[in-house]
């Protein structure tokens, strides 16, 4: 037993996330000063995240191929080199808004593939280390949330003081730090020897179709769908210029982003301790209401920044369990055979939202108000965040022992 690869895929994981949170607001930033365009400024976002999402799905039989590791590792090594150019080409005056949509595009590309491929090699380092995967999930989603609390707000102080080119190029250089972590851990973890169907069309039919008959995983796919949606348009462009409009720079930002991930930080901590114990359904629900659209509502009342901080503290606090409860549900409702492409797919719909929430959020700003665009997308997040508590499919979430039965027969095909 031995938790080394566990804690390399964590840390790799860590530092890349940290990086891209970082990326995600300098980048935007970069346009947004030299466009003076909310359009613009939100088809970066559209640039990258629309190959990534469609890159799961399509590069998820290469990870049946050619192993989780090897697609993780140079994955981010072309992410390295794509970010690294945008700063390069800032600094040789080359500001075309074309070259940056285009390297965008081919990181988003390289990452499709390379992020499932590292969450596929969860269970088998969660294995190695003799942990549940409940924990886990909670660990990685952990991961994430310190990278967003480290990674948001030190953009937001970076690029007032050494600029957004420079803090892109620090993004290039933790994709680096996180292919070299892999090291760490084993080649062949995630290899279950179980063959799939001989042809790449046929794999991605089976992965399909694994998903339209579970009721769970179409459920999460639908929501979650929704509310990336929103969370793209707040994060891509809503809060940029709200902050942009009431105080000028970005500073506020960072510091929203810092109040949302120690809340995310400790709801994870919780989750990591006692997850086993909480009922997933349930918990999951109440949580995810509460994280969603009350940080909409508060930026369209007229309250003051404490409050606002207030808030988006508390629905840190409710976020931290949301991606742990989805994240264990899923490796229980798919056998380890099929998980590689069956979370790809689920993944690739959950996030088929993401590339157009800042461009759409743009569009409707343009048409109508920042405030009435904000409200809108609450509007929205509140009605997916009532399906878990609405719909039956959702009691499949709940751990087999918690119902009493075993892995459900939709999940097995």
């Amino acid at each position: 037993m031995t938790r080394r690869p566990l804690w390399a895929l964590l840390t790799g994981a860590t530092i890349s996330t940290a990086g891209t949170r970082m990326s995600q607001l300098a980048v935007p930033w970069l346009v947004l000063t030299s466009t003076h365009s909310a359009v613009d400024t939100g088809l970066v976002g559209t640039a990258e995240i629309a190959p990534y999402v469609v890159l799961q799905v399509l590069g998820a039989p290469l990870v049946d191929r050619f192993g989780g590791h090897r697609i993780a590792q140079s994955g981010n090594v072309i992410a390295a080199l794509a970010m690294g150019a945008i700063p390069i080409a800032w600094g040789a005056g080359l500001h075309q808004l074309g070259l940056i949509l285009a390297l965008v595009f081919a990181a988003g590309l390289a990452r499709g593939p390379a992020d499932p491929a590292g969450r596929v090699l969860l269970p088998a380092v969660t294995g190695q280390a003799g942990m549940s995967i409940d924990r886990s999930a909670a660990l990685f989603d952990g991961a994430s949330r310190v990278a967003g609390l480290v990674g948001a707000p030190l953009a937001g102080v970076l690029i007032g003081s050494i600029g957004a080119a420079d803090v892109v190029a620090f993004d290039a250089v933790t994709f680096l730090a996180a292919a070299g972590l892999l090291l760490l851990v084993p080649t062949d973890a995630g290899h279950t020897g179980v063959p799939g169907p001989a042809g790449y069309l046929a794999r991605l039919a089976e992965s399909f179709s694994f998903v339209r008959k579970h009721p769970l995983l179409r459920s999460i796919a639908g929501m979650v769908l929704f509310t990336n949606l929103a969370d793209a348009a707040m994060s891509g462009l809503f809060v940029l210029l709200w902050v942009q409009h009431h105080y000028g720079g970005p500073g506020r930002v960072g510091l929203m982003s810092a109040v949302f991930g120690i809340g995310a930080v400790a709801g994870t901590a919780v989750m990591v301790a006692a997850g086993v114990r909480l009922p997933r359904r349930w918990t999951f629900a109440l949580t995810f209401l509460l994280a969603g659209a009350p940080r909409f509502v508060v930026l369209v009342v007229p309250a003051p920044f404490p409050v606002v901080l207030g808030v988006w503290a508390l629905a840190g606090l409710t976020a931290g369990a949301v991606n742990p409860l989805l994240a264990a549900a899923e490796y229980d409702a798919v056998p380890r055979e099929l998980q590689a492409r069956v979370l790809a797919v689920v993944g690739s719909l959950a996030w088929a939202g993401i590339p157009f929430g800042a461009l759409l959020g743009g569009l409707l700003v343009n048409a109508t108000s920042l405030t009435t665009a904000i409200a809108v997308a609450a509007g929205l997040y509140l009605v997916a965040t009532l399906d878990p508590i609405l719909r039956p499919a959702w009691r499949l979430m709940d751990r087999p022992a918690a119902v009493g039965e075993e892995r459900p027969a939709a999940a097995r095909l």
